[in-house]
């Protein structure tokens, strides 16, 4: 099978030297045997060799097998031999009837090849766009767009290199994909390619068509090498991807290995696949304008959630300070070291709640940003809740049970990080239980990790708000029980547990209240043998 094809191949490059190479070599073979077979036999051999060449390589060389055929046959085979002459006046009939019977064989055969050979080429260039098409409608981004197109022209084409470059602002070319980049660079391709990219046309050598004399469709939308710089011939193409708006980029294309032209339905082919890859640009151009006038749009929805919590969770404190501090120095009655005394602590409570919320904003940003990154150590999972403890007013860290067993391993955290995420869930179980109930805090070795819980027995959260209560600003429904706050308390817990590959979830405390888990992966702990 791979020598038949290597015979096809080299009999479709030297069609003129195959056919009547064939018939010889048939005469040779036959010539042994000629006293066995009949006048009439041998005829009917040369024809059987007139039907291979016109199936291998086409009409015209088969035409000169059915000269050459007719030749040999005359020669070799009808007395007298050796000559052109025959003693047969009757065979001159014969050979006439062979010579029409071997064109018309030649003719109908070498049509059916040419027709089979159009289908073929048909149906693989049908084939090219459909797989571009699927795949392109799986890909993402312009260099695996790239990469799929100059794949499958390479599979069809065999050019001998191939390069997309995509075009930006008109001027700036980006190489997407190089197929056989060890191909030394063309010092006029950058000529060829501004060209394109300026008169929107694309570059093309002479067609198999146009060397026959024919007229070529593909000429609308396109210029030969020589209308670009005169006096230059080259058998590449530069293609524009043209979109509905502008050129996308252009397909550089060598010339074939096997050297042989374009033809005008290849070249059209070739420029349907690139105005596909030229609209999937666009589209992906389109797609990520659309994308960042989302995150604009969301942008200014998150500057003015922050602005009004801003101003009120800053003008609060603020207006409460100003009260303060005029009843201090306006008022008419003596500076009583008690009344002055309760008066600071108002004071520091509403600087502490300033404080707070400047904090939350900016831990925030910074984690949004990532630029917040974790300073990771070992550590006791006590020390940090000996911490935070430390850091609550004395009446509120009365209210705090601790669950600790004993021998708790380390685990791998930021210690000020994780400090805040305990702080921030325990400031709103504190917040949303109610006066003088306990919230219990409790640490947990399980084998998905380790979990930091803490429980309270305030009104609970819904079912559906479990997740809500996360976002950015939300208050939820009990919001009414503790009126103060950002409500971005759990946004920052959750961030920080995000960023140490850790996770939080909400589930309902027995009999009331709510119960938050943090879990901690086991690549996280650690225990205090190893």
């Amino acid at each position: 099978m791979i020598m038949f094809k290597s015979i096809r191949n080299w009999a479709e490059k030297h069609p003129l030297i195959f056919a009547p190479g064939l018939v010889g070599l048939a005469t040779l073979l036959f010539l042994p045997g000629r006293e066995l077979l009949g006048k009439g036999h041998w005829a009917l051999l040369y024809l059987l060799v007139i039907s291979i060449v016109a199936s291998m390589a086409g009409s015209r060389p088969s035409l000169v097998a059915a000269i050459a055929a007719f030749l040999s046959w005359n020669v070799f085979f009808l007395p007298p031999y050796r000559t052109f002459h025959v003693d047969d006046p009757k065979d001159w009939i014969s050979l006439g009837v062979f010579l029409v019977v071997g064109v018309l064989i030649s003719l109908i055969s070498g049509r059916l090849r040419e027709r089979e050979a159009l289908a073929v080429a048909q149906e693989r260039e049908m084939g090219l766009l459909n797989r571009l098409t699927g795949r392109l409608l799986a890909i993402q981004g312009p260099f695996e767009m790239a990469e799929a197109l100059c794949t499958e022209i390479d599979r069809v084409f065999s050019p001998r290199f191939i390069r997309f470059h995509q075009v930006e602002n008109e001027k700036v070319r980006i190489i997407l994909h190089g197929a056989k980049a060890e191909l030394e660079v063309d010092p006029l391709e950058g000529d060829f390619l501004d060209w394109v990219v300026r008169n929107g046309t694309s570059v093309i050598p002479g067609t198999a068509e146009q060397q026959k004399g024919g007229r070529s469709p593909v000429r609308e939308n396109a210029v030969p090498h020589n209308k670009v710089f005169p006096s230059i011939k080259r058998k590449d193409l530069f293609i524009a991807a043209r979109s509905s708006a502008r050129i996308e980029g252009v397909l550089h294309l060598g010339e074939r290995l096997n050297q042989a032209l374009y033809s005008d339905s290849e070249i059209q082919l070739l420029s349907a696949a690139t105005d596909m890859a030229g609209t999937f640009l666009e589209r992906s151009r389109l797609e990520e304008s659309a994308r960042q006038a989302e995150t604009l749009k969301e942008g200014d929805k998150l500057k003015s959630a922050i602005f009004s919590s801003v101003s009120h969770e800053l003008k609060t404190p603020l207006s409460s300070l100003t009260a303060t501090i005029s009843g201090l120095l306006e008022g008419d009655q003596p500076w009583d070291p008690s009344r002055i005394r309760e008066e600071l602590g108002s004071v520091k409570k509403d600087l502490d709640r300033l404080s707070h919320s400047i904090s939350s904003l900016l831990d925030l940003s910074r984690l949004a940003a990532e630029t917040w990154k974790p300073d990771l150590q070992w550590v006791e999972p006590g020390e940090i809740l000996g911490n935070v403890l430390f850091r609550l007013d004395p009446s509120e860290r009365e209210r705090v049970k601790v669950d600790i067993p004993d021998n708790m391993p380390l685990v791998n955290v930021d210690f000020q990080q994780w400090g805040r995420l305990l702080m921030h869930i325990l400031e709103n179980a504190l917040a949303y239980s109610p006066p003088g109930s306990p919230v219990v805090v409790g640490f947990n070795r399980t084998p998905s990790g380790f979990e930091s819980w803490i429980s309270d027995e305030g009104p609970g959260i819904p079912g559906e708000e479990k997740e809500k209560v996360f976002n950015k600003f939300y208050r939820g429904s009990h919001s009414e029980i503790s009126p103060g706050g950002t409500g971005l308390g759990l946004t920052i817990a959750r961030e920080i547990a995000r960023v140490h590959n850790g996770t939080i979830r909400i589930e309902d405390n027995s009999p009331r209240g709510t119960r938050f888990i943090v879990l901690l992966p086991p690549e996280k702990v650690k225990e205090t043998g190893d």
